[in-house]
């Protein structure tokens, strides 16, 4: 299995470039009222190269793993610290819109909280490290969670994975927004990824 497919990108699939922006590490989505921006030695990651990722990774459960694949959507953006192929867990950070439908009028806290028994039953060695918990994004009112976990590859080899999700209600919709690093942080830190957090900007 080619080690390009080695790239965390948590809640289901990816992709985008730069929208609108003069400057390319720059990416706004002027529909959804959204902006991030990328660190300049970072990179975007495509549609396809994510949909090769998808495939690539085994989930614990393969009912689960045949209903992402058939259903996954394409988000807003993502990103991943290192250029493909990569030998490592390769850092990365994804945006996703999603209409809230059936969870509306339900906080930030309690969407994550439908979402978490999923991942448990996909992910093997799943612990949770962060507890749902309130935040602020963007002037917005979220919520935040924290999971370790072994990502498990199509040949059979582990990588001790945390991932990272935060869940931002606005409207009609919510953002979903998830990265994933080494536990042991090896590959790239957190605090990179704090970083890039910090330059959300959604509209409202």
């Amino acid at each position: 299995m080619l080690p390009l497919l080695r790239v965390v990108l948590f809640g289901l699939t990816s992709a985008a470039a730069p929208i609108g922006a003069a400057d390319p590490d720059v990416f706004r989505n002027p529909t959804a009222g959204f902006e991030v921006a990328k660190p300049d030695t970072w990179q975007y990651a495509t549609a396809d190269f994510t949909q090769q990722n998808l495939r690539a990774t085994k989930l614990s459960d393969q009912d689960l793993q045949a209903a992402m694949l058939k259903y996954a959507t394409t988000p807003m953006v993502a990103m991943m610290k290192y250029p493909e192929p990569y030998e490592d867990l390769n850092p990365s950070f994804k945006v996703n819109i999603k209409p809230l439908g059936g969870l509306k009028g339900r906080s930030a806290t309690e969407i994550i909280s439908v979402l978490l028994p999923h991942f448990e039953k996909a992910f093997k060695d799943y612990k949770l490290v962060q507890p749902p918990m309130e935040v602020e994004l963007s002037g917005l009112t979220g919520s935040y969670v924290r999971i370790n976990y072994s990502l498990i590859t199509a040949d059979d080899q582990a990588f001790p994975t945390t991932s990272e999700l935060w869940i931002v209600p606005r409207g009609e919709y919510f953002f979903m927004i998830g990265a994933g690093t080494r536990q042991d942080e090896r590959t790239g830190s957190r605090k990179e990824i704090q970083d890039i957090l910090k330059t959300v900007r959604i509209d409202h």
